[in-house]
């Protein structure tokens, strides 16, 4: 008698969301690219540059080793990435947001720029947020 192969219901055998590897990938990318960018600001701009120390070292870069820890573990499929990059998301949220406020009170140079620039971040960054959030995510991962 001839036994049949079991079902594979893994998470590697079934197809991921759409745009789940692509947002992963890109996830590394930019979170890799915003380490030398922290220190190309610190040494660009000299008038604010303890405030860029401060805030780097204190939330971007912490923000952004989540980040690339979060992308790693999804592009492995394990499921607390999905929780990392949820992490890491709302982190980038919480920094980005007043930072770019301030600045676009306190610093006239750029400011048009970053009027234009700031809030586009802002709705990528919580566009994102709601895809990792996403249930099918979470189902995927299991």
């Amino acid at each position: 008698m001839q036994t049949q192969a079991p079902l594979l219901t893994t998470a590697a055998m079934l197809e991921p969301p759409r745009g789940y590897r692509p947002l992963a990938w890109l996830g590394l990318v930019a979170n890799v690219l915003v380490i030398p960018s922290v220190l190309a600001v610190i040494l660009r701009d000299p008038t604010w540059r303890a405030t860029h120390i401060a805030v780097g070292a204190g939330a971007v870069l912490p923000t952004a080793v989540v980040g690339i820890v979060a992308a790693i573990a999804l592009l492995r499929w394990r499921h607390w990435g999905q929780v990392l990059a949820i992490v890491a998301l709302s982190m980038s949220l919480a920094v980005a947001l007043p930072y770019g406020i301030v600045r676009l009170v306190l610093v006239e140079a750029g400011r048009g720029t970053l009027a234009v620039l700031a809030p586009l971040l802002w709705t990528l960054n919580t566009a994102v947020l709601v895809f990792w959030c996403r249930p099918a995510i979470r189902r995927y991962l299991r």
